[in-house]
């Protein structure tokens, strides 16, 4: 992790602006800040500590999509927003997830989060970025969702509108619900197809 011996406030506070206002220890630490430098800040209200190793500008203003760059950061950028979330963050469904789904890596070990933790490999093809923040695709969010056992009328109608604006192809949805080794296959597949059916 390379560290900034100037002390760079600015660059700090236009990282975190970008991400309603959140970031983390490395990224204080890439702008010069050292923990009794964050200390500091602290102190004074400029920052609010919220997990530990994960900070907000004091300043900054309320963004729609506030829990998702948090659950992003407290990742430490390692995880995307996926299933139910990734579907609201999209606005693809009425389904209103009581807790953020992240999916990462398998060897992630951090658990002082609120999150619904999905370890597992996520190909580079099946990340993006929507409205600032780390997620799956809409297709990889559907049939996580699936599987995960969302209600098949939210999927149907998380597919149909994917499709209508854009987001996602058929193709794509059949194509993750049937690769090799999904351990969702047994629960998602039927969903799709009967989505796919009644489109």
């Amino acid at each position: 992790m390379a560290v900034s011996r100037k002390t760079d406030a600015q660059g700090l506070e236009s990282v975190a602006l970008q991400q309603a206002g959140y970031f983390d220890r490395a990224d204080a630490m890439q702008h010069g800040f050292s923990d009794q430098l964050i200390r500091h800040h602290l102190q004074a209200g400029h920052f609010e500590r919220i997990y530990p190793g994960v900070y907000r500008l004091a300043v900054a203003p309320p963004d729609p999509h506030d829990d998702l760059f948090l659950a992003w950061v407290w990742s430490n950028y390692r995880g995307v927003i996926s299933h139910d979330s990734a579907l609201a963050l999209y606005g693809l469904s009425d389904l209103l997830p009581s807790r953020v789904h992240l999916i990462v890596p398998l060897n992630f070990r951090r658990a002082s989060g609120p999150y619904l933790i999905h370890r597992m490999p996520l190909p580079e093809s099946e990340k993006t970025t929507y409205e600032g923040v780390a997620t799956t695709t809409a297709a990889r969010a559907i049939v996580d969702a699936a599987a995960d056992g969302a209600d098949p009328e939210q999927i149907a109608r998380a597919a149909d509108q994917a499709i209508t604006r854009g987001l996602a192809t058929w193709p794509q949805i059949d194509g993750l619900a049937h690769r090799p080794n999904y351990h969702g296959r047994r629960v998602a597949l039927p969903v799709i197809e009967a989505a796919r059916a009644a489109a």
